[in-house]
């Protein structure tokens, strides 16, 4: 259960001093003030509660519950499936795509709602057991589709999932906040079942589709300190179990699905072996960590090693997302990759797996679409040491076409002037900072006429700032004594809209003076 907040105590010890002032007689006016203002239609819920029959005022009875419940299972309870094409969307704009939405002629949504937030206040006075009765038959409901009168196309399903509602936004919470719900009314309500039974129970919970977005860590904050103990017990029934099914679920794939043949049945045992490696991951990182004694003596073992096998394992959960947003295996790679960036002795690592490590953030564009792209070159950064391993890192890159400008840069740091000057040819095209770069290039190298060569090629091919390139050419000329050809490069500059005629005077102020000087 969630720790009382200061201003929930500060407000139930004013409530309770004020009732400890209270005579009975006042105490039974304040109630039947209440009664008389509670609308007609409410006033059973009332009595019943004020009875004892019902903790929380507007949540349906269990009679009223179980009979929805069967109403369900018979398939009297049911949702319409609607779709129409639309050529425009409600702004007017073309959208030439069909909208897809269920109607609810049976206030299927609305009673569900009062019974989530019902169970949301059981758990808030601790009737967790009561709350997860309830839970455990609503949660596993489906109800009956049909298609409605106008609808221009048919549903694929004939059932839908209380799932598959709250995805489609029908009800106030969340899908989350739902399991949510559910589990920590598990925990809590069958403690009695003991370490091993309550785990199994759990991992069953984190694998309903209501709950794949939530993981073990969330009983962390949903315990109190008394539920330490029994929380370690359980986290480490249910790691055992994890494994144990992890590995009998990985045996059925390799002995059915052999091969590269894609099956809808193999995409679901993957699948299932992803949520649980995942849940068994953050109990092994996020729960038990400190919890499971030292060794006296460390085994020597690569830590880059290790560490990106825990990368991988949890870019595989991320792989199975619909979505990537702020799930915790993001939050946890940017810890391992910084936690490996400062530390000291990560050159001494064997260099093919360094080597290897780097090729698979190249071939992954840095796990960008992981939101990981950060972290990643800023380890890829701290993996290379000597020049042999940064030009062998410029040489992988430059098998991708993003990063051979890039590459470009570490051949010509590391003496690789050949490899550099391959790539400025190649890649004179139209922007100006190519022909920029091979120009100063050659004019650091002493040979004006190919510098001047390339000027000329981008002044007439590139269309972006062209700045530089005019104040080569007319110093050049002034240098050459060529008075037309500078007349007419200095009127050609100020007819350019890519020239800075700011700059490009600037620049041949100082060139002139640093002239007379010398």
């Amino acid at each position: 259960m969630k720790a009382v907040t200061k201003e929930e105590t500060m407000f139930l010890n004013q409530v309770t001093e004020q009732l400890n002032r209270m005579s009975e007689s006042e105490k039974d006016q304040w109630i039947l003030t209440q009664a008389k203002l509670t609308e007609e239609s409410r006033q059973p819920d009332f009595l019943m509660s004020l009875t004892g029959k019902k903790k929380i005022l507007y949540i349906p009875t269990q009679e009223k519950i179980r009979d929805f419940c069967q109403k369900a299972d018979n398939g009297e309870l049911y949702l319409e499936y609607e779709t129409h094409y639309y050529e425009f969307d409600d702004d007017g704009r073309y959208m030439d795509d069909w909208k897809v939405w269920y109607n609810d002629p049976n206030h299927v949504t609305l009673f569900l709602d009062k019974v989530f937030q019902g169970c949301q206040d059981l758990i808030k006075l601790d009737e967790h057991e009561t709350a997860f009765a309830i839970l455990d038959k609503v949660c596993r409901l489906t109800f009956q589709v049909f298609d409605a009168s106008d609808s221009e196309d048919s549903a694929e399903e004939d059932e839908i999932t209380l799932a598959a509602i709250g995805s489609e936004g029908m009800l106030e919470m969340d899908n989350r906040q739902i399991g949510s719900l559910w589990i920590t009314a598990a925990f809590h309500g069958k403690k009695q079942e003991g370490g091993a039974a309550l785990a199994k129970r759990l991992v069953e919970l984190f694998a309903d589709p209501l709950c794949v977005k939530l993981v073990p860590e969330m009983l962390l904050s949903e315990s109190g300190s008394s539920d330490e103990a029994l929380l370690g017990e359980v986290y480490s029934a249910m790691a055992d179990l994890l494994q144990q099914e992890t590995a009998k679920d990985e045996e059925t794939l390799r002995s059915h699905f052999s091969g590269n043949s894609f099956s809808e049945e193999r995409y679901d045992l993957e699948k299932c072996i992803a949520r649980k490696r995942e849940l068994l991951l953050n109990i092994e990182k996020r729960c038990m960590a400190g919890r499971q004694g030292t060794p006296q003596e460390e085994k020597k073992v690569s830590v880059l090693a290790a560490s990106w096998k825990q990368i991988e394992e949890l870019l595989l959960e991320l792989q199975y997302e619909p979505y990537i947003d702020d799930q915790w295996q993001i939050e946890e790679i940017w810890k391992i990759c910084g936690a490996l960036a400062k530390r000291e002795g990560l050159l001494e690592e064997d260099w093919r797996l360094r080597k290897h490590i780097l090729s698979k953030m190249l071939e992954n564009e840095y796990y960008d679409d992981y939101g990981c792209y950060d972290p990643m070159l800023l380890l890829s950064e701290k993996l290379c040491g000597t020049p042999e391993e940064m030009l062998a890192f410029a040489d992988m890159m430059n098998r991708f076409p993003y990063y051979q400008k890039k590459a470009a840069l570490l051949y010509r740091q590391y003496g690789r002037e050949d490899r550099y000057i391959s790539y400025l040819k190649t890649h004179l095209e139209k922007e100006s900072e190519t022909y920029t770069a091979l120009m100063r290039y050659y004019q650091e190298q002493g040979d004006s006429e190919k510098a001047r060569q390339v000027a000329e090629q981008g002044k007439d091919r590139c269309k972006d700032d062209l700045t530089d390139i005019y104040i080569f050419l007319l110093e050049d000329a002034r240098k050459q004594g060529d008075e037309s050809r500078y007349k007419k490069l200095y009127a050609s500059a100020r007819r350019r809209r890519a020239v800075n005629d700011a700059r490009v005077d600037e620049a041949l102020k100082a060139s002139e003076t640093a002239g007379s000087k010398a």
